[in-house]
């Protein structure tokens, strides 16, 4: 053996490694130079940040984090230790993003590199490369939101165990792939949907190694002390594990629409098995000519009789496909957590292609239209996302300049843009019911509304929204300012006759 081989060899995976990440970065830091998009848009992402910046607050003056954030604070945790360096600003959160996402190119180069058959660095390149440039990936690294991070956790974990695989005597290595496997479920519970492909390379390690007598207290501590991590920084209602899966049904896997999803788009109208398969053919990810070719990859793999990388690509794609496809909601980063198997598959499929004469040709050619295609769909994604942002912060803007300072506004969906953008007070429309309402129109200071009207006749008729806009229509009219795109600003004018069952409030200028 060549040992003088090795170092330069090392050198060559790591310089390969950092020219991925320095790559990913500057695609990511490019997107949000020209837009000039700051991270937070709709409800979700200023909810991460407002968590963020109260567990800012409890790390700096020692006041508690308030109670009821839905979902795990893994990255607002992670926005808090990074705004004591750049301030409490929205920056905060997209750094961790761009950093986090960022990262998740080079970990699939060295995911690839153990997870597919010797001589597949080039293919893990490509995988790479794919996730550097993937137009969901891009996005999801450039907004407030914790889908970027959790797959660098992911990735992470994947790779620490993978080399537990190869390095069994290296035992800190399984206690390091369980902690970033915490990490990952305590930033996004979808994160534990991989556990079972984690459990084969750790399995695998575990037997090669026949150690368990001694590797077992390093695990267990290991999980002991992430589980103390966790419940001291999380003790307060965050960790509802139930509620995520609550109203899941495996037959939104063959049918379609879903109420609660926007009427006309693909995400409404197809089926959950179709649409979760959206790494083999959406631009997002793979686009329709890559695709296919991870069926190709993984019957080579099996082939070849590489059982264990089978299963643990398998387990990692099939595991939370069969739990997307059964969920009321349909949205593609969803798919970033299982789309790197699919990726790394077929970016295998056509490296065994590629020495072939004629038909490697078409796969290169293949391969440069894919790679346009998904640059193409990024950049334009991108910009109507960040346009779209844009709207929403105009016409918060523009509501602003046109009710009185002292009005109260209903809004839907958009209430926490108008909390950071405005001075106006506003109420979410599906917090209210019936006494909230009456007690806002009876206060005599002028209510209005504002919404998109045709959305909530077509997805939220039946609920808080539609409801409470109907008991409004009940109990005065709602007589129409003004529209930007498809939100309507309405005034709320009581009945002249005692219908409401309140007196008429005092007309306010």
């Amino acid at each position: 053996m060549n040992t003088s081989a090795l170092p330069s060899q090392a050198a060559w995976l790591w310089r390969t490694a950092t020219l991925l990440f320095a790559g990913a970065l500057i695609v990511r830091v490019f997107a949000v130079t020209a837009t000039g998009f700051d991270g937070l848009y709709g409800q979700d992402a200023y909810a991460y940040f407002d968590q963020a910046m109260a567990l800012r607050a409890t790390l700096l003056e020692g006041i508690p984090a308030p109670p009821g954030f839905h979902w795990p604070q893994g990255y607002p945790a992670l926005v808090a230790l990074m705004s004591l360096a750049v301030g409490g600003v929205p920056i905060a959160a997209q750094l961790v993003s761009l950093v986090m996402g960022s990262l998740a190119a080079p970990l699939t180069y060295l995911v690839g590199r153990r997870l597919l058959p010797s001589g597949g660095d080039g293919a893990a390149v490509l995988a790479a490369v794919l996730t550097a440039i993937g137009g969901q990936a891009v996005l999801s690294s450039i907004v407030s939101m914790s889908d970027a991070t959790a797959l660098a956790l992911i990735l992470l974990s994947m790779w620490t165990a993978l080399e537990f695989a190869t390095t069994p005597r290296h035992r800190w290595l399984l206690a390091l792939a369980v902690v970033f496997g915490c990490a990952a479920v305590a930033t996004r519970w979808a994160s534990i949907l991989v556990a079972p492909a984690l459990a084969v390379p750790a399995l695998r390690g575990l037997a090669y190694g026949r150690r368990l007598r001694h590797i077992f207290p390093a695990l267990l501590a290991a999980a002991l002390g992430s589980g103390a991590v966790l419940f001291t920084l999380f003790h307060n209602q965050a960790f509802d594990l139930t509620s995520y899966f609550r109203n899941w049904n495996l037959l939104n896997a063959v049918w379609g629409p879903i109420p609660e999803i926007p009427a006309g788009t693909l995400s409404a109208k197809a089926p959950g098995l179709l649409y979760y398969l959206a790494p083999l053919y959406h631009p997002a990810f793979l686009g329709p000519l890559l695709g296919p070719l991870a069926g190709w990859g993984l019957w080579r793999l099996w082939r070849d009789n590489e059982r264990y990388r089978s299963l643990t690509l398998v387990l990692w794609a099939g595991v939370p496909f069969f739990f997307f496809v059964g969920l009321p909601l349909r949205n593609l980063r969803f798919c970033l957590t299982n789309a790197i198997p699919f990726i790394l598959l077929a970016a295998w499929g056509a490296w065994t292609l590629l020495p072939r004469p004629v038909l490697g040709k078409a796969i290169r050619v293949a391969i440069a239209l894919s790679l346009a295609l998904i640059v193409a769909w990024g950049a334009r994604r991108i910009e109507s996302f960040t346009s779209a942002a844009r709207a929403i912060i105009h016409t918060v803007h523009s509501v602003e300049a046109l009710v009185p300072a002292h009005a109260i506004v209903l809004t839907f969906e958009i209430t926490q843009t108008f909390e950071h953008h405005s001075d106006l007070q506003t109420f979410e429309l599906f917090d209210q019911n019936e006494a909230t309402l009456g007690m806002l129109i009876k206060g005599g200071r002028p209510v209005f509304l504002l919404t998109q009207p045709d959305d909530i006749i077509a997805r939220w008729q039946n609920q808080a929204p539609g409801i409470n806009t109907r008991w409004l229509e009940d109990h005065g009219s709602l007589q129409e300012i003004e529209a930007w795109g498809l939100y309507t600003l309405r005034r709320f004018e009581e009945h002249c006759v005692h219908q409401a069952g309140f007196p008429r409030a005092e007309a306010a200028s």
